[in-house]
């Protein structure tokens, strides 16, 4: 019987037959992409020595426009490789957080061939932390509050004030006014006094 496999395999490479299947197993061929992060505490953008891995990032991964596989990089995990994937154009993407500023790349879009192990630059990002972001808050809500409205009492005070102004800019106006106009009046009764007759106007004796 083993004659007849043997016949069997003889025919199908000379027909053709085995281009398929070795085809097929090309494509059945996958290749890895492997990403790492660290806490970019100095937030220079590049990985120092004593810089380690920084949990909490999640990653995604994404081909044709879809997310296919998404990682969230674990408290000491040094590395993290997505597996099993076909050849092709896939994208690597980092969530932001408001736990960290990111300092490195956020994105990138590669080419993975068959078998292909593709290894990332690793991803940076400044860690804030739970107390710095709650400090962030705080002053955030103090630089809020410096912008808003006045209180009640102040409010009184300066309309008071101003309204003192006003009435004071209107008395001084209205004394001004009324002694322009006792100024005209008493111009015009000097007018109106009649001169007395020139024979009185001569002195004694003059006639």
């Amino acid at each position: 019987m083993s004659w007849l496999f043997l016949l069997a395999g003889v025919w199908a490479l000379l027909t053709g037959q085995a281009a398929p299947l070795s085809r097929a197993a090309a494509q059945a061929e996958t290749g890895t992409i492997c990403v790492a992060t660290f806490a970019d505490t100095n937030a220079n953008g590049l990985r120092e020595a004593d810089e380690g891995p920084l949990a909490g990032v999640n990653v995604n991964l994404a081909t044709g426009g879809v997310i296919i596989a998404t990682h969230i990089i674990a408290e000491g995990e040094a590395a993290y490789c997505f597996e099993n994937l076909l050849r092709g154009v896939y994208t690597v993407s980092f969530t932001d957080s408001p736990l960290y500023r990111i300092t490195t790349a956020r994105e990138g879009t590669f080419a993975l061939d068959a078998t292909q192990r593709l290894t990332l630059d690793p991803f940076g990002a400044f860690p804030v932390g739970a107390e710095g972001l709650r400090a962030e808050v705080v002053a955030q809500a103090a630089a809020a509050s410096e912008d808003e409205p006045l209180d009640t009492s102040t409010r009184l005070l300066l309309a008071t004030v101003g309204a003192t102004m006003v009435m004071l800019f209107m008395v001084g106006l209205g004394a001004v006014v009324l002694g322009l106009r006792d100024w005209r009046s008493q111009r015009r009764r000097a007018a109106r006094v009649p001169l007395p007759p020139p024979d009185l106007l001569r002195p004694p004796g003059a006639w």
